[in-house]
């Protein structure tokens, strides 16, 4: 699964950012608009319903807002147990190389979005780089790809918002004492 996606089904999906985001009282969006985005990763999972990107969403949100490393790899360590996934071996020709397997047809989406930030963490082990929106009104995730590794925030709108209520409380503050 394309990291792009993952986050987008994190964020579109699950049931905690869009409680905390307020947007639990409008429709999710399409199956079909998933599709739209990414059709070449989506053409494998054909009938993926609602009630399956929801729980694949709570599943794999607690990794994101993971507190430690250790929290980050225990959730994954939960995540592959439950999708019942078992690394292997297999080769075409002499090439060699690891995949994975489901025992858990229904568990395909979820086994595919735990796959994608093992894969992720195999390239850059940092657990922090994987991360939820640090906004009082936001917990989207996100996968800080930046150099310095400092993001804290799901976008560029979410940053100026908190930086905004930053400056009024603090002008509203030296205000109040002035007086």
């Amino acid at each position: 699964m394309p990291l792009h996606s993952l986050v987008d089904l994190v964020n579109d999906w699950g049931e905690v950012p869009r409680v905390i985001g307020g947007t639990a009282d409008r429709p999710y969006p399409s199956v079909d608009s998933l599709r739209e985005r990414d059709p070449e990763f989506w053409a494998d999972f054909p009938g993926t319903d609602e009630a399956t990107l929801i729980e694949t969403a709570n599943l794999i949100h607690p990794v994101f807002a993971a507190e430690s490393g250790m929290q980050c790899a225990q959730r994954l360590n939960d995540l592959v147990a439950l999708s019942q996934l078992q690394p292997a071996l297999s080769s075409r020709d002499w090439s060699v190389r690891e995949v994975w397997h489901s025992a858990r047809p229904d568990r395909a989406l979820l086994a595919s979005a735990t796959l994608a930030l093992i894969e992720q963490l195999r390239d850059e082990p940092d657990a922090s780089r994987l991360g939820t929106c640090a906004c009082d009104t936001c917990v989207d995730a996100y996968v800080d790809m930046s150099p310095g590794g400092r993001r804290a925030y799901c976008s560029v709108t979410c940053q100026n918002r908190a930086r905004a209520r930053t400056y009024r409380a603090n002008r509203k503050a030296s205000t109040s004492g002035a007086d």
